[in-house]
């Protein structure tokens, strides 16, 4: 490879190489404050104290399963810097009853598919990366995920991955992020008399969860992390004390 795009083009380790991030799965996701300044509040006697920025983003988090028809909102919590939650995309034409938006009927009879959210692109149509023909409790895959399945040693040349972080923008999860941390950092800004400042750091971690006992183990972590937060990694905190030792 030049050395141009020495590291430019690595797949990212906190995203699932080639993924559909569109397609029907529980997904965990942390999205921490910039710089992990901790501004959306205290952890006292165990408990989560809201901040005024907290509170913001808690009403937002409520709000996400009317993004988008094939959203499903299970456990989450507000930490001081960063928050947790799972996901869970439904399958292609599922309706959660509170979101309008996602006209998903047409999903499985032709090359379009409809991940509108509302405020994001709104009305464009993304192109499918594949034909959704598979089951619906079997995951989609993409050319390059297949590719893999039959050669594991397949490396993706710099165009493949190129173009497959141009279509990822366009998938839904990414697409619900975007919207959050675009109304959340609006409504914080207004408070802190900050407009146009960015609250969230760029890059967010997700995992795809694969068993149910990977699902108790990731809802029991985000359960329990306020009472955990001492010890937690995200805790900036810590790593200060360390310094200073």
């Amino acid at each position: 490879m030049n050395d141009k795009f020495k590291g430019k083009y690595r797949i990212e380790s906190n995203r699932a190489n080639f993924w559909d991030y569109s397609a029907p799965a529980n997904y965990f996701i942390t999205i921490c404050i910039l710089n992990r300044e901790h501004i959306l509040g205290k952890i006292i006697n165990d408990k989560m104290i809201l901040s005024q920025y907290g509170k913001i983003v808690e009403t937002e988090i409520k709000k996400i399963p009317k993004y988008h028809k094939r959203i499903q909102l299970d456990v989450w919590v507000v930490m001081p810097n960063h928050i947790h939650f799972i996901i869970s995309l439904g399958d292609y034409g599922f309706d959660n009853g509170i979101s309008t938006i996602g006209d998903d009927k047409n999903a499985n009879n032709n090359n379009n598919y409809n991940n509108n959210i509302d405020g994001i692109d709104n009305g464009i149509i993304v192109e499918k990366i594949h034909e959704f023909s598979l089951q619906p409790s079997q995951p989609p895959q993409s050319i390059l995920q297949k590719q893999r399945r039959f050669n594991h040693d397949y490396k993706p040349t710099i165009d493949e991955i190129k173009q497959y972080r141009k279509q990822r923008r366009k998938m839904l999860i990414p697409k619900i992020l975007g919207k959050f941390q675009q109304q959340t950092s609006k409504q914080i800004n207004i408070l802190r008399n900050t407009p146009g400042t960015k609250n969230w750091q760029r890059d967010y971690y997700d995992h795809i969860i694969r068993n149910n006992e990977e699902y108790l183990r990731i809802k029991n972590y985000i359960i329990n992390n306020p009472v955990k937060w001492k010890n937690d990694r995200f805790n900036s905190q810590n790593a200060e004390l360390k310094q200073n030792k």
